[in-house]
């Protein structure tokens, strides 16, 4: 199969080239797109055969079950059985945005998508091309358009990198905005986030006047990287591993942060330096990860971070803490 990579608009998506996407998806083909998080590998939410190539390509585990992207209130009707209060609220807040949704999913969803689960995660995008392609083409199963573990994809660069030849169609509207996944919180019995996101879990509490349960440090799910990703403690432990890259001759990058206070100083043997705003650098931060791993870098240092963050901030933490490695290598 060879991927058409088409260009479009990312505020005023052109509507043919929506039509044709739109046209792929009702042939049962993968169709990726950007929204504002991460771009998106998108199949006909019904269609169990179209579904399961989003497994075969990713080399997902089918335990794992997909988020539905949705562009109406219509269609969530269509997919879960009951829409409590509480998510009508968090909807009316946060929707279109970096939010999804697990709720009691109807018998219209098939176990595929939902992972053998009783529920179903929901997310309305924030993205013009996203909403146009969903409604013209329906529900979309839409997990991150990279391969199952790969950082996410933020531009289409990253999305051919991974799955270039295995898809019909990559939607090109530029990098995305955010650039960290939605965060996911599941509302069917006890509330609990399971995934921190673009949401920062306090926004969630205040809307729902309650506090909720989250993760409470880094994810288990590590990055599938070549590199070595380190992240120091404090400004000493930072000047040890760079000292013990520079005297292996290791081609080493440091990341630096908005957080970091009086400890920088010149370090000659880096390769290169980079600066993330743990505000809104979430697309950075996957970038400088797959620019590192294009460059061949050997190590990625990322410098102290405080342990007390909080908003969007803490989600960007967190996919720090999938890159990095168990040690450094000797």
């Amino acid at each position: 199969m060879k991927t058409r990579y088409i260009k479009i608009h990312p505020v005023d998506p052109e509507e043919d080239l929506i039509d044709e996407a739109a046209r792929l998806i009702k042939e049962k083909e993968l169709v990726a797109f950007p929204t504002e998080t991460v771009y998106g590998l998108g199949a006909d939410a019904f269609c169990v055969e179209a579904v399961e190539k989003i497994f075969e390509v990713k080399g997902r585990p089918p335990e794992k079950p997909l988020l539905v992207h949705v562009s109406s209130m219509e269609q969530v009707h269509q997919l879960v059985s009951y829409l409590s209060e509480d998510a009508q609220m968090l909807i009316k807040q946060f929707w279109p945005g970096p939010l999804s949704i697990v709720l009691p999913a109807s018998s219209s969803v098939p176990d595929i998508v939902r992972g053998g689960k009783s529920g179903v995660g929901l997310r309305m995008p924030d993205h013009p091309a996203a909403l146009k392609l969903i409604d013209r083409a329906g529900p979309l199963a839409a997990p991150s358009a990279n391969r199952y573990g790969r950082p996410s994809p933020v531009t289409a660069d990253h999305v051919r990198t991974d799955l270039h030849d295995q898809i019909a169609a990559v939607l090109d509207a530029g990098p995305t905005g955010v650039g960290v996944e939605s965060t996911l919180i599941d509302l069917q019995n006890d509330y609990k986030v399971l995934r921190r996101g673009g949401v920062p879990l306090e926004s969630i509490q205040e809307v729902l006047d309650r506090k909720i349960e989250a993760p409470d440090g880094g994810s288990t799910l590590q990055y599938l990287t070549d590199l070595v990703v380190l992240l120091a403690e404090d400004s000493q432990q930072l000047d040890l591993i760079l000292e013990d890259c520079f005297k292996r001759k290791k081609k080493t990058v440091l990341v630096n942060n908005s957080y970091q206070k009086g400890l920088k100083r010149n370090y000659t043997g880096l390769n290169q330096e980079y600066e993330l705003d743990l505000i809104s650098g979430g697309a950075q931060l996957y970038s400088i990860i797959r620019e590192c791993e294009s460059s061949d870098v050997d190590v990625l240092v990322f410098a102290p971070l405080p342990s007390d963050l909080t908003g969007i901030a803490a989600s960007f933490v967190d996919r720090i803490q999938r890159a990095l490695s168990a040690r450094p290598e000797h």
